[in-house]
C-alpha cells in the first residue's frame, strides 16, 4: 500500500465514479431530452472528451509530479488558485450531497421503500469514515479490483438482453432528430467530464509518465462513451424511451425486463448491490477530493481530523439540498449538471489556454 498511486488505479476510479450515473440518470436524461434517438447522443459527447482529455494531457505532460493546486499557483498566481480551489470544494460538496441522495433514493425504490433516507446516509458515512482511516491507496486498489467483476456483469446482462431487445424502441432515427440528441449529450458530457479529478491525484504518479500510460487517459475516455452507449441502448430497447424517461432507476426495471434471468430468484437485488458499491466507492473518492481542498486551502499536512465533521456537514447538506425523488431530480438535472460543465470543462480549458500562451516560460522551468 506504500506504493504511489498508479494512473490505471486513477483511470479505473474514473470509470466507477461515472458508471453509478451511467446506470440512473444518463438513460433517463437522454429519454426526455431526445425521445428514441436518445442513444445516440454519447457519440456527441466525443467532441468534448476528446479535447478535455488532451488539455489533461498538456496540463500533466508540462507540471509533472503536480496536482491541479499546483499548476493553477504556477498558471495565475496563488490568490487566484486558492479562490478557485473554494469554488471547487463548493461544486464538491453540492456534487457529494446529490451522491447520498442518489444512493438513498436507489435504496429505496428498490429494496427498502418504509425506510427513511436519514438511515442510509448515516450507515453509508459510518462505512466511508472507516474507508478513509484505511487509506487513500486503499479505496483506490478496491476500485481496480473491483471494477472487472462489475464490468463482466453488465456484458453478461447486455448479451442476455439482445434477444428482447426491441427495435422499434430504437428505430427509426431521421435527420430531424439529430439537433435533440446533440443537446441531450450536455448530460454525457457532464457525466464525462469527472476525468478532470486525475489531476487531483496527478502528484501521486511521480514525475515519470511513459506514452503508454498517457494512452490509459485516452482510452478511459473511449470506453465512457462505449459504456454510455450500450448502457443507453440496452435500457431504451428493453425499457422503452418512454418508460425511461420518467423512472428514476431504468437499469433496475430493464433487468427485471430480462426473461432469461426469471430463473433466479431476485436478481435485480444483485444490480441494487452493484450500484450501492459504485455509489460508495464514488463518495470515497469525493471525499477523498474535498479533503485535499481544505488541505490545499489552509496548508493542512494531516487532513484525519477533517472526516468526521466534514461527515456531520454532509449529513445535513445532504437533508437540505433535496430530501425527495423530484427535488433531487431537479437539483441534477438544472444545478449539477450546470455546475459540472463549469468545474470540469471552463476552468480546465482556461488553464490549459494560459498553459499554452507560457508554453515558452514553463519548458525553461521543467
Amino acid at each position: 500500500m506504500n506504493k504511489p498511486l498508479t494512473i490505471r488505479q486513477v483511470v479505473f476510479m474514473y470509470l466507477l465514479l461515472s458508471l453509478s450515473s451511467i446506470l440512473r440518470q444518463i438513460p433517463t436524461a437522454l429519454a426526455r431530452e431526445a425521445g428514441r434517438s436518445g442513444y445516440l447522443s454519447p457519440f456527441w459527447s466525443i467532441l468534448a472528451l476528446i479535447p478535455l482529455t488532451a488539455i489533461i494531457v498538456l496540463l500533466i505532460r508540462s507540471f509533472p509530479g503536480l496536482n491541479i493546486y499546483e499548476i493553477m499557483v504556477h498558471l495565475a498566481g496563488k490568490v487566484i488558485a486558492k479562490l478557485i480551489i473554494v469554488f471547487y470544494l463548493i461544486w464538491v460538496l453540492l456534487y457529494l450531497s446529490t451522491k447520498f441522495n442518489a444512493y438513498a433514493l436507489t435504496l429505496q425504490f428498490t429494496l427498502m421503500p418504509k425506510t427513511k433516507s436519514d438511515f442510509f446516509i448515516a450507515i453509508m458515512l459510518v462505512l466511508v469514515y472507516y474507508a478513509l482511516l484505511k487509506g487513500s491507496k486503499t479505496i483506490f486498489r478496491f476500485s481496480e479490483f473491483a471494477f472487472g467483476p462489475i464490468i463482466f456483469l453488465i456484458t453478461v446482462l447486455f448479451v442476455c438482453a439482445i434477444s428482447v431487445l426491441r427495435v422499434d424502441y430504437l428505430l427509426p432515427v431521421s435527420t430531424i432528430n439529430l439537433p435533440s440528441t446533440i443537446k441531450a449529450s450536455k448530460d454525457v458530457i457532464a457525466v464525462g467530464g469527472n476525468i478532470i479529478l486525475v489531476l487531483f491525484f496527478a502528484d501521486e504518479f511521480g514525475i515519470a509518465i511513459t506514452n503508454k500510460q498517457i494512452r490509459k487517459f485516452w482510452f478511459a475516455s473511449g470506453l465512457f462513451v462505449v459504456i454510455s452507449f450500450v448502457i443507453t441502448i440496452f435500457t431504451f430497447g428493453v425499457t422503452g424511451p418512454n418508460l425511461t424517461a420518467n423512472l428514476p432507476f431504468p437499469f433496475y426495471i430493464t433487468v427485471k425486463g430480462i426473461s432469461f434471468f426469471n430463473i433466479f430468484e431476485r436478481f435485480e437485488v444483485v444490480v441494487t448491490m452493484i450500484c450501492v458499491l459504485l455509489d460508495f466507492i464514488g463518495i470515497c473518492i469525493m471525499y477523498i477530493v474535498m479533503t485535499r481542498c481544505f488541505q490545499w486551502l489552509f496548508e493542512i499536512k494531516d487532513r484525519g481530523f477533517l472526516f468526521l465533521p466534514l461527515a456531520i456537514i454532509m449529513f445535513y447538506l445532504t437533508k437540505y439540498v433535496s430530501a425527495t425523488q423530484f427535488e433531487f431530480r431537479y437539483f441534477y438535472r438544472y444545478i449539477i449538471v450546470n455546475l459540472n460543465l463549469i468545474f470540469q470543462y471552463v476552468i480546465p480549458f482556461l488553464l490549459g489556454l494560459i498553459c499554452l500562451l507560457k508554453r515558452k516560460y514553463i519548458k525553461k522551468q521543467y
